[in-house]
Parts: structure tokens; C-alpha cells; sequence
């Protein structure tokens, strides 16, 4: 058993939505590694699926990929990117032809990269927190 006085806080990084993740998550870090891993693991998947949907024309399967995608990066405290998607998904709901988004892809492709960058980061900083008193 630990001293209570002893046990280290975990503050996420600034980066991120601090008060927003605080009121989603409170105490239960467990919680939060959990939902991190498990977000940063679906946008991949999703991720690829854009790509694919991007390369073969297919705008509103991009769309549809872009809106699975958008939630996860509230799970995650990253807002502002959740609203880029959002940007980019009405984006896709205008075009009438993939040339017409493409820069928006790139740009999105982009961002999402560096995000799970953070996520991972975040991810490991989150087990080590947890794992401290095991």
C-alpha cells in the first residue's frame, strides 16, 4: 500500500484541452489510457481508409471516413482538430470533384499525423503514470 500524500498527480500536456480531458476523465487515468490507445488505434484504421477513399475518387466515402474520425479527436482533448475535420467534412459535402479537395486532405493527412504523434506521447505518459504503483 502507498502513502496518499505520496501519490504523484498527472497533468496532461498543454498541448491538449487540459480542463476539457479533467472533466471527461477526473482521476480515472486508467480510463484515459484506455480511451487514448483505443482512439489512436481507430484513426489509423480510419486514416487508411480515407487514403484509400481519397485515391480512388470516392468523395463522400471520405466524407463519411472524415466524420468517423472527427469524434475521436474530442476523446482525445485535441477540439481544434475536431473542428478542422469538421471544416474538412463540409468541404467534401461541397466538392464535385476530388481535384477540388485535395488540398484540404493533405492538409488534414497532415494534422492527424502530428496528432497521433501527440496521442502516442500522451499514451506512454499515461502508463507510466499508471504503472507507478503496480
Amino acid at each position: 500500500m502507498y502513502n496518499e500524500e505520496q501519490k504523484l498527480t498527472f497533468s496532461f500536456s498543454p498541448e491538449l484541452d487540459i480542463d476539457f480531458l479533467q472533466e471527461l476523465y477526473g482521476e480515472d487515468l486508467q480510463q484515459a489510457e484506455m480511451v487514448f490507445e483505443s482512439s489512436a488505434q481507430q484513426m489509423r484504421i480510419e486514416l487508411s481508409l480515407a487514403e484509400a477513399r481519397f485515391h480512388d475518387g470516392d468523395i463522400p466515402g471520405l466524407k463519411k471516413v472524415v466524420h468517423k474520425i472527427k469524434p475521436l479527436f474530442g476523446y482525445i482533448g485535441l477540439n481544434k482538430i475536431m473542428l478542422e475535420f469538421a471544416a474538412f467534412e463540409q468541404e467534401c459535402a461541397q466538392a464535385n470533384e476530388p481535384a477540388s479537395v485535395e488540398s484540404g486532405f493533405q492538409h488534414i493527412r497532415m494534422i492527424a499525423e502530428e496528432a497521433l504523434q501527440k496521442v502516442d506521447n500522451e499514451t506512454k505518459r499515461l502508463k507510466q503514470h499508471n504503472t507507478q504503483y503496480l
